[in-house]
Formats: structure tokens, C-alpha cells, sequence
């Protein structure tokens, strides 16, 4: 049994997305007192269309930040760009901004894997 859930894991094709640059600029934003990381989504699962955004501690606990949308819809093989704001107070904390890919209840084919891809700040 082992051997033969080890061939279908083996067998089974890598999906995932792509979440760029790995190790992002933060950069002043045109508000006072709020920075800015530019952010770009690339979707190469056809098995998924939404993606959250996350900021992150080096403890995993969440920073607050604001941005269009904290859901993304990106089309399969298309890109989004996405421009994250965060606060200078809370910088020092943020080191993890993340996407995770989200399944929707009702589809016919539902994604079995769910990918999360995180760049590193400091």
C-alpha cells in the first residue's frame, strides 16, 4: 500500500503559482507614515482562480495591511500585480508577505492541493 501511495504522489503533476519577487523592496508609499511592496501574482494552475494575500511575523502571526483587494482573481497563465500597503509602525514586524490559492465549495472538480508561496522582507 505504501508503495503504491508513494507511485501516485510521484506520478501526480506539480501545480503551483507564482509569487515574485522572492525578496521584495519596500519602498515609501504617497502616504505619510505607510510603505509600499510591489507584488506580482502569475496563476499556472487551471484548477484555481482566487488567491489570498497575507502579511506575516517571523511567528506566523498577522501583520495588518491594506491593499485593492485581500482576494485576488487571476485568470489560468495570467498575472495580477498587487501593490500592498503597510504601516511604518508595523514594518519592523512584517517579514512574510504570502498567497495562498483558495478552492471554491460547488466546483465540479475540486483542487485537491492547496499551494501558499510567501516572499521574505528582511
Amino acid at each position: 500500500m505504501r508503495v503504491f501511495l508513494l507511485l501516485v504522489f510521484l506520478c501526480a503533476p506539480a501545480m503551483g503559482h507564482q509569487f515574485t519577487p522572492t525578496y521584495p523592496k519596500v519602498y515609501p508609499s504617497h502616504l505619510p507614515g505607510i510603505s509600499k511592496v510591489t507584488m506580482e501574482l502569475f496563476n499556472s494552475r487551471d484548477d484555481i482562480s482566487y488567491y489570498t494575500i497575507g502579511v506575516f511575523t517571523t511567528n506566523w502571526q498577522r501583520v495588518p495591511f491594506a491593499t485593492a483587494s485581500k482576494i485576488l482573481k487571476v485568470k489560468y497563465l495570467g498575472r495580477e500585480t498587487v501593490d500592498i500597503y503597510i504601516r511604518n509602525t508595523d514594518l519592523p514586524k512584517a517579514v512574510y508577505i504570502c498567497s495562498k490559492s483558495k478552492t471554491l465549495s460547488g466546483q465540479k472538480q475540486v483542487a485537491v492541493v492547496s499551494s501558499k508561496i510567501c516572499s521574505k522582507l528582511k
